[in-house]
């Protein structure tokens, strides 16, 4: 088989227009190859071309372009979750208002009023004390929030306490006031209590140290005792079995058993001659 010229003129692959919904698996995957080696991608995306069509297609779902996507669509422990203002921002393009009437790092409050039920307005309120109780973070003794990684690292929980909380309260009320805006996928925050390497709730429990002293007098009270049960052991005197002496009604000897043995041995013999 010859080798392909490499001066021939190779058909021309169609372009790929920007700006529209993808048209076709390989329009899309030739875009994805491309943005992969892009160095401004997320580190999770960079050289996985096939995580960026993923996004890419997942987005375009949703009406999102594909940089939208790429920037507003997060995959966490391998599911796939709108970030809050991706998801608050395609609410507001349906026309529903978005309201935050309280946020603080205790609690946050969310109000959407559907474009097509104005006069029903839906309300939630997530706090840290939901926070706390689904295992999300805890307290220490001082009353502080903590959070943290398998490592010791901070997590959001810790270091971004009000957003995370905000976040939780706007993926609560937007799934019962307009779960359509985002066509079943979670929101930011909402794969927040799936396990893994990571242990944010069990408190640190250290044993309280033995002083010296009185570790010292419990060594000096086990020796003592030790000592008084060594001096009670006595040294064992063997004796040896008294023999047992023989039962004549039921002892015939070895020589009348053997004697026996004969006398039968030749009655046999002379009933066969």
């Amino acid at each position: 088989m010859s080798e392909p010229n490499s001066t021939e003129v190779q058909p021309n692959k169609l372009p790929v227009v920007v700006g529209r919904p993808l048209d076709g698996l390989d329009e899309a995957f030739r875009l994805s190859k491309a943005l992969a080696l892009a160095s401004l991608l997320p580190s999770d995306l960079r050289g996985k071309p096939n995580d960026v069509l993923a996004l890419m297609l997942y987005g375009q779902d949703l009406g999102l372009t594909p940089m939208q996507s790429i920037q507003g669509i997060y995959v966490v422990k391998g599911k796939p979750q709108l970030a809050s203002q991706t998801w608050t921002g395609l609410a507001r393009r349906a026309g529903h208002k978005v309201r935050i009437i309280e946020s603080t790092d205790k609690q946050c409050t969310v109000e959407i009023v559907r474009c097509d039920d104005v006069d029903y307005p839906h309300m939630e309120t997530f706090t840290i004390d939901d926070a706390i109780r689904a295992g999300l973070c805890r307290r220490d003794t001082d009353g502080n929030i903590v959070a943290k990684s398998a490592k010791g690292d901070p997590l959001p929980w810790q270091a971004y306490t009000k957003t995370m909380l905000r976040n939780r309260a706007l993926s609560n009320a937007g799934k019962v006031a307009c779960p359509e805006v985002a066509m079943g996928f979670a929101i930011e925050g909402d794969y927040d209590y799936i396990p893994d390497e990571i242990a944010v709730t069990q408190p640190e429990h250290h044993a309280e140290p033995i002083p010296v002293a009185d570790l010292a007098a419990d060594l000096a009270k086990a020796e003592a005792e030790y000592q008084q049960t060594d001096d009670n052991i006595q040294d064992a005197e063997i004796v040896p079995d008294e023999p047992v002496a023989a039962d004549p009604a039921t002892d015939t000897g070895d020589a009348s058993l053997f004697a026996e043995a004969d006398a039968q041995a030749e009655r046999e013999l002379g009933s066969d001659a």
